[in-house]
């Protein structure tokens, strides 16, 4: 691999923009899906916690909750491909990125999570009895290294359970990345041969959702006018609420074996498929300015990532701490809006640390390739 490329002490090299900029209202129907779709997991685990009188409406929201992650994987597939794409510096910067982004919010999860296990073990044995499998260290190691999901096995930490994803996203990584630096690779058939192999068939059989994205940003759009292209795209966005609700589990049910979370990886698709071509056809339009600072909106999406991986344990720890009370919906809507606040608030936090992730995985590279 060659890394003439990248040097962290250096000054980068210039980008090479790759394909039209990002328009300014396909950026705000991305925000906006990132947190609505955030919020929809956030509501379907709140509601298993703390209700058991619902069973139709859990289910309900079990699917949307599925459809949400499903939503978050084209989502990811489009971005990466517009930032590879616009600020396209190569291997190293492209891995820097990519490890610097997943880290500095996984490695505090992992923290927070394992904090949790603890004062749930110590304070209420029926919930540490649902969300507590042993070995713990085995669980939190493979989630650490994105293994949980790789072979047959899903190991993510059961207090934890979003986490599962952020296996399939890192492989994703990896193999888009091996695809379009191959240049940089000797033998890099090989290399994405191998990559394939580790993250094995579940991964794999969700990854035509996350290409899905990939290809909803570098295909050429089709020449429609601007209220055409809003109206198709609004009809496959409407038609993507029916499809989720009335779809069956194909071809089995999500959190079966042997696929586990890949389980109806054929509705997937579909459901995938609606929502890329919906934000393809979306008209080209003013494209965001590159000295435009991030608005409200962008900001609060941005915290969709950490709400999404700490929501859980949080909810959790709410509920241990809190003197639950079941099927008490103040209680549980007090409990969903301040781990809102507090995933956000920690989210913030986060963010702010996000350039110690990057200069740490720039010298471990600089390290092991310079």
């Amino acid at each position: 691999m060659s890394v003439s490329d990248f040097s962290p002490s250096a000054a980068p090299a210039p980008p090479r923009r790759d394909g039209p900029a990002l328009a300014a209202s396909t950026s705000r129907v991305l925000d906006a899906a990132r947190l609505t779709a955030a919020a929809v997991v956030l509501v379907f685990h709140a509601s298993g916690m703390w209700t058991d009188n619902q069973p139709a409406l859990h289910a309900a929201l079990g699917k949307a909750s599925h459809a949400a992650v499903v939503v978050f994987f084209v989502i990811s597939g489009y971005v990466i491909a517009y930032s590879a794409g616009t600020l396209n510096r190569g291997a190293c910067h492209y891995a820097v990125a990519r490890l610097s982004r997943l880290y500095s919010v996984l490695a505090p999860a992992l923290l927070l999570t394992a904090l949790v296990e603890a004062v749930v073990r110590a304070t209420d044995p029926v919930v540490a009895a649902r969300y507590v499998h042993a070995p713990s260290w085995v669980r939190y190691l493979l989630s650490a290294v994105f293994g949980s999901e790789s072979g047959w096995w899903s190991a993510a930490p059961p207090i934890n359970s979003p986490l599962w994803s952020l296996s399939y996203e890192f492989w994703y990584y990896v193999l888009f990345g091996l695809w379009r630096n191959r240049r940089a690779f000797r033998h890099w058939r090989w290399w994405l041969a191998l990559a394939a192999l580790v993250a094995g068939p579940k991964i794999l059989l969700l990854l035509p959702v996350w290409l899905l994205g990939v290809g909803a940003r570098n295909l050429s759009r089709p020449a429609l006018g601007r209220g055409l292209g809003w109206l198709l795209a609004g009809l496959l966005l409407a038609l993507a609420g029916p499809a989720v609700a009335g779809l069956p589990a194909w071809p089995g049910a999500v959190g079966d074996r042997p696929l586990f979370m890949a389980g109806q990886f054929l509705t997937d698709w579909v459901v995938g498929l609606l929502f890329a071509a919906a934000i393809w056809l979306l008209p080209a339009g003013r494209p965001v300015p590159a000295s435009a600072g991030p608005g409200y909106l962008r900001r609060a999406a941005d915290l969709s990532f950490s709400l999404y991986v700490l929501h859980f344990p949080l909810l959790l720890l709410w509920r241990t701490l809190g003197g639950w009370r079941v099927n008490d919906l103040g209680q549980l809507t007090q409990a969903m809006v301040g781990v809102t606040l507090l995933a956000a608030l920690l989210g913030w936090g986060l963010e702010r640390q996000r350039r110690r992730w990057v200069r740490f995985f720039g010298r471990i590279i600089e390290r092991v390739f310079g």
